[in-house]
């Protein structure tokens, strides 16, 4: 009577074992989730869940920095980009590790450039600096006989010679109005003025108005 006892325990753990080997056998891994898609692009860095909008730069929904970043997207999407970088800059000081802010605001800064270099080659807009021709390096005045002279030297600075130089002074009163104007010329009207080379220059101004306080002396006209 004991073997047969037996022989049904071995039987029913055996079964046993034969159910849970199946049951191991049965596995169909982990499930995955589908994870949130993302638009693409660095100007819109928002997804959807549901109703709500995210914004997707690590940015906590408490985070000071969140209304900054969205500021900056909507200038940068209008095309304000100096607005744009701004915001970021301020928003970068509050999450400075953030790559995502970095990345937005390294798009502004070369999207300002292109536009500026767009506007320069449309508008055709240049600036240069001011290069001098003369120079007045030593400037006088006496009266003799009822006649103003005003007398100085006038120096070439430009990398061209000049002649034909034609010089106007204009007589001021004490408020600065003009009260009269004359011309005059070198000492030697048909000097020719070589680059660095100075020369005199004299201009007579008869019976010259009584309140006269002080004067100005300009070039007029030159050839190359």
């Amino acid at each position: 009577m004991q073997k047969p006892i037996l022989s049904a325990i071995v039987l029913s753990l055996l079964a046993c074992s034969s159910c849970l080997a199946q049951e191991y056998t049965i596995n169909n891994g982990r499930k995955v989730f589908a994870s949130p898609t993302f638009e693409e692009g660095p100007k819109t860095l928002f997804a959807t869940s549901g109703s709500e909008e995210m914004l997707i730069a690590n940015l906590a929904s408490t985070s000071p920095a969140l209304p900054l970043a969205k500021t900056g997207l909507e200038k940068m999407n209008n095309g304000n980009y100096k607005d744009a970088i701004e915001a970021f800059r301020t928003a970068l000081r509050l999450e400075p590790m953030n790559m995502a802010l970095w990345q937005l605001y390294d798009d502004c800064v070369i999207g300002d450039y292109t536009t500026g270099k767009r506007d320069e080659v449309l508008k055709a807009v240049v600036t240069a600096d001011i290069k001098p021709t003369f120079a007045i390096t030593r400037i006088d005045s006496y009266i003799e006989l009822g006649t103003l002279y005003v007398v100085g030297t006038l120096k070439n600075v430009s990398d061209k010679k000049k002649q034909k130089i034609n010089l106007r002074t204009r007589l001021l009163d004490r408020n600065n109005r003009e009260l009269r104007s004359e011309y005059g010329t070198l000492r030697d009207i048909y000097k020719v003025l070589y680059p660095n080379e100075s020369s005199l220059f004299e201009i007579p101004i008869k019976n010259p108005p009584v309140n006269v306080k002080s004067y100005r002396v300009e070039v007029s006209s030159w050839e190359d």
